[in-house]
Order: structure tokens, then C-alpha cells, then sequence
């Protein structure tokens, strides 16, 4: 049984990155450059990628404890088997991260790492539900998805940044302000079903400046009072807090763009790389922009 699940979840997986439109065989490729561009960030950033690897693997854990995944799982398993197959997964899960911190001696973070994969195994973490208030209205909906699939990696996040501002450490509460906007750009992976397009009167240049406005107004909502603060507390240092203000400011509003570039498929390979390279250098946003713009506008046309 436990062997027939995970071929069901490799084929799953193969089916997935098949639909971005790239061979099978470039997976591993892609995935040993982004163990080495990890690998390579650890390098330059030790503490901080240690953090960032963490946190990563903290957040992919939490997706696999979702209820109603782990409820399907309870009925159709005995509960040696659910245990040990939520275990491979979590072990499968953070494998890769493990060896790279090992492979720079950072034995705590290995072993909090490993710890936290077996935890996760025995945790089942459900949804907010429709009772829990959200400072989300229902358009659009991306926040509010992205809010209940990641609102325990906002908490760490802020206890992270808290921390910071304790022993007045200003490069882990901006990390942890970089970490919020990441998480919130992901947000928008997963496009809307088609009718809520169809149910607009906008123009496609019109519903696009209400997602950036939307967008942008949802994540500051995360965002402003850490900035805030940390301007407060480190005055001198206010400018670094205005360098990540812009780069947020940039990157919703062009993460928005590709989403619709792409739309009604998810974001594939071709807009996350364009993203990754907007991310490490904010000046290509400015230059990428209208083109991408143009695209997603044109892909609207047929929808609005």
C-alpha cells in the first residue's frame, strides 16, 4: 500500500513539471542547480541562509500537515502506515537541506531540521476557518488562500523579527520583512477560475491596477509595522528600510503581471526564473515590466 502511494505521488509530481512544458529529464538537472545555488548562498550568507533553509523547509512541512490531506490519508491507511508514510515524506522533504547544512557543519540547524520533520509528522494544523476574521476582504482571493496556507510561517516570521529588535540584530528583521514579501508573492501561483474574470466589467489595463492596489495594500498590512518600527528604532539606518519598501513596491505589482502572463495556466519554470532574477536584482523590474505587461494584458483580452 505504503509503496503503490508513493508511485501514485511520483507520478503526480512527473505530471506536474511535464505540464510546465519542460522534458522529464531536466528535473534533475534543475533540481541539483538549485541545491547548488543554495549550496552557494550558504556560502556567502551562513547564518542567514541557515535561516532561510529553516524556514523553507518549515513551511513545506506545514502544507503536509493540512487536515483534510491528513484525514484522507487516516481512512485509507492504518495508522502504522500513515505514520510511516508521513514520516518518508517529511524525511524526502528535507533530505536535500539537511545535507547542505551538514556539508557546512552546521550541525544545530541539521539537527533542528531533522527534529522538526519528525514533529511534523505527528501534527495535523486545520485551515482558518470562515469564523476566524482575516484583514482580507473576499476580491481578491489570493491573500486569503495564501494567509490560511502559510499564516504559521508569518507568526515564526514576526517572532524572528522580534527577536531582532531584542538584541538589536537590524539584518534579521529585515530578512524577516524580505521573508513576508516572498511568501506573499507566492501567493499568487495559483490562478482564479476562469468566471471570476468572465463576472468582470473592467478592462484588462483596469483589473490589473486594482490587483496591484489590492495587492500591494494586503501585503504592507504585513509588512508597514516592521518597517515602521525598525525605522523607529534604527533612525540611522532608515534608508535600508526604504531599499525594501521599493523592492516590495516593485515586486507584488510584477508578480501580479506574470501571474496573468501565464493565466489560466499556473506560473511555470519560464515566469519563476524571470522572477528569481527580478528578485536578486530589482533594477530588471523596471526593464522587464512593460513587457510583461503588454503580455498579460494582451492574455486578459480573451478572458475580460
Amino acid at each position: 500500500m505504503i509503496n503503490n502511494y508513493l508511485k501514485l505521488q511520483y507520478k503526480l509530481l512527473t505530471r506536474h513539471f511535464t505540464a510546465t512544458g519542460l522534458p522529464l529529464v531536466i528535473a534533475p538537472i534543475l533540481l541539483l542547480g538549485a541545491c547548488y545555488l543554495v549550496y552557494y548562498l550558504l556560502l556567502q550568507y551562513p547564518v542567514f541562509g541557515s535561516y532561510a533553509i529553516l524556514l523553507g523547509n518549515f513551511q513545506l512541512l506545514f502544507l503536509l500537515t493540512e487536515k483534510n490531506r491528513n484525514d484522507f490519508l487516516k481512512n485509507t491507511f492504518n495508522k502504522k502506515d500513515f505514520y510511516t508514510i508521513r514520516l518518508l515524506e517529511n524525511v524526502l522533504v528535507t533530505l536535500p537541506s539537511i545535507a547542505l547544512l551538514l556539508s557546512q557543519s552546521l550541525w544545530l540547524y541539521a539537527f533542528i531540521l531533522g527534529l522538526l520533520a519528525v514533529v511534523f509528522a505527528f501534527l495535523t494544523f486545520k485551515a482558518f476557518g470562515k469564523s476566524i476574521p482575516t484583514p482580507f476582504a473576499k476580491k481578491p482571493f489570493e491573500f486569503i488562500i495564501g494567509f490560511r496556507r502559510s499564516y504559521l510561517l508569518i507568526i515564526v516570521l514576526y517572532l524572528l523579527a522580534a527577536i531582532g529588535f531584542y538584541v538589536t540584530n537590524s539584518n534579521l528583521v529585515l530578512f524577516c520583512v524580505s521573508g513576508i514579501a516572498l511568501t506573499c508573492i507566492l501567493y499568487y501561483q495559483l490562478p482564479e477560475p476562469v468566471f471570476y474574470l468572465w463576472n468582470s466589467r473592467e478592462t484588462p489595463a483596469g483589473f490589473l491596477l486594482r490587483k496591484f492596489r489590492r495587492g500591494l495594500l494586503q501585503c504592507l498590512l504585513f509588512v508597514l509595522p516592521l518597517l515602521l518600527t525598525y525605522a523607529f528604532i534604527y533612525s540611522s539606518e532608515w534608508f535600508n528600510a526604504l531599499i525594501v519598501l521599493g523592492g516590495i513596491l516593485f515586486l507584488i505589482p510584477f508578480a501580479i503581471t506574470l501571474k496573468y502572463v501565464a493565466y489560466p495556466r499556473e506560473i511555470n519554470f519560464p515566469e519563476v526564473s524571470v522572477l528569481i532574477l527580478c528578485f536578486s536584482f530589482y533594477p530588471l523590474i523596471v526593464a522587464l515590466s512593460p513587457f510583461y505587461y503588454l503580455k498579460a494584458l494582451k492574455n486578459l483580452k480573451n478572458y475580460l
